[in-house]
């Protein structure tokens, strides 16, 4: 039995928050991947001692889409541990703008929190920006933080080409390798497997595009 609960946002609202109680393990899971302009937060508030929590993000932007999202874990009791992993792929002009904060508590003691943003441009009109905050008032925890904004490396693409693969098929395979870390720390196998369809789905349709 899995006593891990999962949480699918798809779609941003403003001040959007969620709460995690003693013991709980809760992973939530940003799953943008629509038309839509996207503006929102999403606080995650760890009451409880003990707590384990996974905030995972999944973000393909396109056209002249914006996204803009924002994350706070809140470790309010001790030995808690929160680990957000966010990945973005952006196409044609899209841009997205992330901040995100880490904030222990004076009563947090023992808290471990993580932060990780990968975003990947496809066009050199897509635009991500990442920014990571730290707020810590305890002095015995541990907290980590990391973003990245890049290209496909051409190598990795040329390589692939020169074992038959066209350019588009070339490219969806490294896009779905992209996302394949975060997809395989989803803990239920029917929410993964319905979300990597998704994504499949939609990236094929908008490499087709190009």
């Amino acid at each position: 039995m899995n006593n891990n609960s999962v949480i699918v946002i798809d779609n941003l609202q403003k001040d959007q928050k969620f709460t995690v109680g003693n013991h709980e393990k809760k992973t939530f899971v940003i799953f943008l991947t629509g038309n839509d302009v996207q503006n929102g937060d999403v606080k995650i508030i760890i009451e409880g001692e003990k707590a384990n929590v996974q905030i995972l993000g999944i973000i393909i932007g396109h056209g002249k889409q914006k996204i803009e999202l924002y994350t706070l874990q809140d470790h309010i009791k001790p030995e808690s541990v929160s680990d957000l992993f966010i990945k973005s792929v952006l196409f044609d002009e899209a841009k997205f703008n992330y901040k995100g904060l880490i904030k222990i508590e004076k009563g947090a003691q023992k808290s471990n929190a993580y932060q990780k943003n990968q975003n990947l441009l496809l066009s050199s009109k897509a635009w991500a920006d990442s920014r990571p905050y730290l707020e810590i008032l305890a002095n015995d925890v541990r907290c980590t933080h990391g973003a990245t904004v890049g290209h496909i490396d051409k190598n990795q693409l040329y390589y692939l080409q020169t074992r038959g693969l066209s350019n588009q098929a070339a490219t969806h395979l490294i896009v779905e390798g992209f996302y394949q870390e975060v997809l395989e720390r989803i803990p239920d196998d029917k929410i993964r497997k319905e979300l990597a369809d998704k994504i499949n789905k939609k990236i094929k349709f908008l490499l087709s595009k190009g």
